[in-house]
């Protein structure tokens, strides 16, 4: 479990340079038809991430709001 969560984290950085954007810039990038939620299709040319929706929708309504999102980012990567 552990390297997975390295393995994420690694990837998380690599793929969208996550030391020049903050956690709203991305989801707001990712957000592609800015409803204010991330949907599994909107991931699907992510799949680093989109391995991890089901652990971000805490509510499982298959949406990943602002809230799971930076709620997720910031209990597994600090």
């Amino acid at each position: 479990m552990k390297s997975i969560l390295v393995i994420f984290t690694v990837l998380l950085v690599t793929s969208f340079s996550a030391m020049t954007l903050d956690v709203k810039q991305r989801f707001d990038h990712l957000d592609s038809n800015k409803d204010g939620y991330l949907t599994k299709n909107e991931l699907d040319a992510q799949p680093q991430l989109l391995k991890q929706f089901q652990r971000w929708d805490t509510d499982q309504d298959n949406r990943v709001s602002l809230v799971e999102f930076k709620n997720f980012l910031t209990i597994n990567l600090h």
